[in-house]
């Protein structure tokens, strides 16, 4: 048990022995709650040096009634291999510091170091897992797939080759033992992005490349789905003024075929980050479109040469609203219904993903950020929209403020079981398998990495280290 050592000197020994007999009593009522709990990010109070001659009376009685009920057992455990699957190479980020604790990852722990692997998205199979990837490689940025075996283990890398500009990581999907291919790319017109295919990617994994996307914009997110024979492209591009999302088909057994991209979204406002989960007969298409900002009046005041205070109501940064649509999509990647409106109005939705739902719907995760610029994101944020057109929000068990792209992702063998992730503060990752009633946690296990894909109940894992990144697995309570 842990010894009271906040006193001065001018603490009496008789009053510190009485605090000694109420400690062993409390230890032998339930010797549990002695033990040692598995570390967990809390903040611990700060030494008091003038809490006066009264103090042990003051402890006393801010003891609890009861002791506590022992250590939580830790909800995931990693298993075991010879040694993880890694992509990179482990170079030092930094020079360590001298003075260095070991107090656990830190808001520059986030920040990745020039040159590190950047993943993409990740998916299972049958045979295992595939990721898209990043990585410098001579001073050039080279983009690849990493396919790794049912264990994680073991697996092989596919260079696809380099890529210009800065480029998100490609987007695939998975054709029995090929792989479909959409990597972005620059060239001096501009943003593209390069259709291509893996035949037997992990056997020969040959490569062939077709058509080139031209006009993309370099700011926004695209979307690749396969289905049925064929598979769909959708992406954002400025025309007449306006931003749009456009969806490309293809035929991945004639690459060569000239592509015939039609518009998704309707004329008016800028609409970006297209998103695309498969649905019976078709596709779900999620996006962002922008909303006029609202007017704020500023309160007419005189201006001082040395005033620098900001009267409540003004406006510093208007970052303007946004709103998540929804529709449904045909099997030739056609516009099957009206667009739905799952935000609420004033919302702004920075950061949102969808993925396929057991029932034929789909589901949205998203953060609602409504915090000043430069602070962390807001509250983390679930919707299910049904077959029939409805949506519901769903409710979530969990504190999950926090930064960054909430993760959505189905177990390969049971599309029913589905997992969202997403980072919360001082490097927790919050997770749990959706349900009636779903429940996010953390684990010490998982902290500071991210949870990527499911196979057979079992869950991917990846820790940066140094500019390389270490892939693995943990199996977790629901």
């Amino acid at each position: 048990m842990r010894k009271l050592g906040l006193f001065e000197n001018s603490v009496s020994v008789g009053a510190s022995a009485v605090l000694g007999l109420v400690a062993l009593a409390l230890c032998s009522v339930d010797l549990a709650a002695c033990k040692k709990k598995p570390p967990v990010p809390v903040t611990q109070p700060e030494p008091a040096s003038d809490l006066g001659a009264d103090a042990p009376e003051r402890a006393a009685s801010s003891l609890p009634a009861a002791p506590s009920p022992g250590p939580v057992p830790a909800r995931c455990h990693e298993l075991a291999h010879g040694s993880p699957f890694r992509i990179g190479e482990l170079a030092a980020t930094r020079a360590p510091a001298e003075d260095a604790d070991d107090g656990g990852p830190d808001e520059d722990d986030e920040v990745p170091a020039p040159f590190s692997v950047e993943l993409g998205p990740a998916r299972a199979d049958a045979d295992g897992f595939a990721i898209s990837a990043l990585r410098s490689v001579k001073g050039q940025t080279h983009a690849l797939l990493a396919l790794l075996n049912g264990d994680a283990g073991a697996g092989k890398l596919v260079d696809l080759g380099t890529v210009h500009g800065d480029p998100d990581p490609p987007q695939f999907a998975v054709r029995g033992k090929d792989l479909l291919i959409a990597a972005p790319d620059a060239d001096a017109g501009g943003g593209m992005l390069k259709v291509g295919i893996v035949r037997d990617a992990r056997g020969a994994a040959q490569i062939t490349w077709g058509p080139e996307v031209t006009g993309v914009r370099r700011d926004s997110t695209f979307a690749l789905e396969s289905s049925g024979d064929h598979a769909l492209l959708a992406y954002a591009t400025e025309t007449a003024g306006k931003i749009r999302v456009f969806g490309a088909l293809l035929d991945p057994s004639n690459l060569k075929q000239k592509l015939n991209p039609e518009p998704l979204s309707t004329l008016g406002a800028d609409v970006d980050s297209p998103r695309l989960a498969l649905r019976k007969g078709g596709y779900w298409l999620a996006m962002a479109r922008a909303l006029d900002a609202p007017k704020v009046k500023l309160k007419a005041r005189a201006l001082d040469a040395g005033a620098d205070e900001q009267i409540e109501g003004d406006s510093v940064l208007d970052i303007g609203t946004r709103r998540i649509e929804v529709l449904k999509l045909d099997a030739l990647g056609k516009v099957a219904s009206s667009a739905l409106v799952v935000t609420k109005p004033g919302a702004r939705p920075m950061s949102f993903e969808l993925a396929s739902a057991a029932d034929g719907g789909a589901y949205i995760a998203f953060r609602d950020d409504d915090s000043t610029p430069g602070t962390n994101g807001g509250a983390l944020e679930l919707l299910h929209v049904k077959a029939d057109g409805s949506f519901e929000k769903v409710e979530l068990n969990a504190q999950a403020d926090g930064t960054g792209t909430p993760t959505l992702f189905a177990d390969s063998n049971d599309a029913g079981k589905v997992w969202l992730t997403a980072a919360g503060e001082n490097g927790a990752t919050w997770f749990g398998r959706l349900s009636e009633h779903t429940a996010l946690g953390a684990d010490s296990v998982v902290r500071g990495s991210d949870l990527i894909a499911a196979r057979e109940g079992k869950l991917l894992l990846t820790r940066s280290k140094g500019t390389a990144v270490e892939l693995s697995l943990v199996q977790c309570a629901e």
